[in-house]
């Protein structure tokens, strides 16, 4: 008997990492979830590059565009370009505020661009940014926002300059829980990552052999001193794409939202609280603005 309850058990575990789902102690009536990225980034790097390419060619337009920040984001995004169209039609523009962006970031940025070779330019927007402050009323969350608006301002602008599409960088994490600027970052033209989540993002980081000084560095906006997002948010992106997925997989099988959180799955109903709270406040983000219909 004992034999036959670890063959099942073993059997259920096999069966459980091909993706996320319950996995059954047979002997303590205990409960698991695990999760297992079993991603072919053969598959994935292939889509995506083609995806970018595509893309290029739909709009008849030059190349790309995108903000260099020296995060895991925007250089896996970058990475995927390359492999896409030639590097010669990518422009990566690093724009770091003096007041709050750290040389490592930078270096990493200009590091990445040379490694690839593609187009680059570093431009300092943090005169930009006073010359707002000096006419604008104090508000430190409005300013923070402000930098992403004005950083975006100029992807558009050199956009614009040479024909080119903006790569957006958010990933499926930030997107579903709204971690990003409204009409700052959050604007774009394509988002190669929009269907990955961050520890999905880091993973491909790690298959595209980005540099490690990047792929484990901590994930910030940048926008605000020693601002991290997990830090803002207030929970680690593995434990949020724990509770995105299991939300996902919920939703699709039940049509609604789970009443009660299994033992053992990592999180607790306060965590997923929170997260459904952050999907709920920035819904806004994620639609088109409203139009006032006058003809049925």
């Amino acid at each position: 008997m004992i034999v036959a309850n670890m063959i099942l058990y073993l059997f259920k575990l096999i069966k459980a990492i091909n993706h996320y789902t319950m996995v059954v102690d047979v002997f303590n009536n205990h409960y698991f979830y695990f999760y297992s990225i079993i991603l072919d980034f053969e598959i994935v790097v292939n889509k995506i590059s083609k995806f970018i390419a595509n893309e290029v060619k739909r709009s008849n337009s030059k190349g790309v565009v995108l903000g260099l920040s020296g995060g895991i984001d925007s250089t896996v995004a970058v990475y995927l370009a390359t492999r896409g169209i030639d590097t010669k039609d990518i422009l990566g523009l690093i724009m770091p505020d003096s007041t709050v962006t750290s040389q490592m970031d930078i270096d990493d940025a200009v590091y990445i661009s040379k490694k690839l070779n593609i187009n680059y330019i570093l431009l300092d927007i943090t005169d930009i940014k006073q010359t707002y402050n000096k006419v604008l009323p104090d508000n430190q969350l409005s300013k923070a926002n402000l930098i992403a608006r004005i950083r975006m301002n100029i992807i558009y602008y050199y956009a614009n300059l040479n024909n080119l599409i903006v790569i957006g960088t958010s990933d499926k994490s930030e997107l579903k829980i709204g971690y990003f600027t409204k009409y700052g970052d959050g604007s774009a033209d394509i988002l190669p990552l929009g269907d990955l989540y961050k520890s999905e993002v880091r993973e491909l980081g790690k298959y595209l052999k980005i540099p490690i000084s990047i792929l484990y560095k901590k994930s910030s906006p940048s926008l605000l001193p020693g601002q991290t997002a997990e830090g803002e948010i207030g929970m680690e992106y593995t434990k949020i794409d724990n509770i995105l997925r299991f939300l996902n997989e919920n939703i699709l099988l039940s049509k609604q939202l789970p009443e009660s959180i299994p033992k053992g799955i990592g999180f607790d109903k306060e965590d997923l609280r929170s997260v459904l709270h952050l999907i709920s406040k920035t819904e806004h983000k994620r639609n088109m603005p409203k139009i006032c219909l006058l003809k049925n």
